[in-house]
């Protein structure tokens, strides 16, 4: 797909692949193709509502 792309005049792709320590053969395969890091995606959760569980007062 990616020879396709370039063939029709594409110059820049982003992938959105894993490649944490847990999980590194993407991260290895798009850099063996060339592809370079850009960024990381951070993913922030937040606590819900309540914490303490229904009807408990906040601490």
């Amino acid at each position: 797909m990616l020879h396709a792309f370039a063939d029709t005049g594409g110059r820049r792709a982003v992938v959105y692949a894993r490649g944490d320590a847990g999980y590194s053969v993407p991260q290895r395969l798009y850099e063996s193709m060339g592809f370079t890091p850009y960024t990381r995606t951070h993913t922030y959760v937040g606590r819900p509502a309540g914490r303490n569980g229904p009807g408990q007062p906040p601490t």
